[in-house]
Order: C-alpha cells, then structure tokens, then sequence
C-alpha cells in the first residue's frame, strides 16, 4: 500500500473512530453520568476527553508507517 493511500484510509479510520467514540461518550454521559455527583460527571468526561487520544495516535503512527 503506497504512502498517499495509507494516508487516505488513514484519515477515513480517524474521522470514523472520532465521530463514534463520541457519539458513545455522550450517549453514556447522557444516559448514565447525568445523575451523578459533579466531581463524577468532571472525571467521567475528562477521562473520556483523554482517552481517545491512544487510539487515534495508533492510527496516526499506522499512516506515517514507512512502505
């Protein structure tokens, strides 16, 4: 697979990931995390907001993957 294609399906897997993981995180935030205590509800979405970030670094490092 030549650089430019990695580069594609790359950028397709991240805005995909992206676009789920936060439909998830609100639909979990909405539905279990919006009747808890505040400091709850801080730490849930901070934890959330973070956690993303591994997975999409995976992706990256896999699209600048030298051929």
């Amino acid at each position: 697979m030549s650089q430019r294609t990695r580069k594609f399906f790359g950028m397709i897997m991240l805005v995909a990931w992206v676009i789920l993981y936060a439909a998830v995180g609100m639909t979990i935030g909405a539905a279990v995390v919006a009747n808890a205590t505040p400091l709850a509800q801080i730490l849930f979405f901070l934890i959330t907001g973070l956690i993303w970030i591994v997975p999409a670094g995976l992706i990256i490092r896999w699209m600048e993957k030298q051929v």
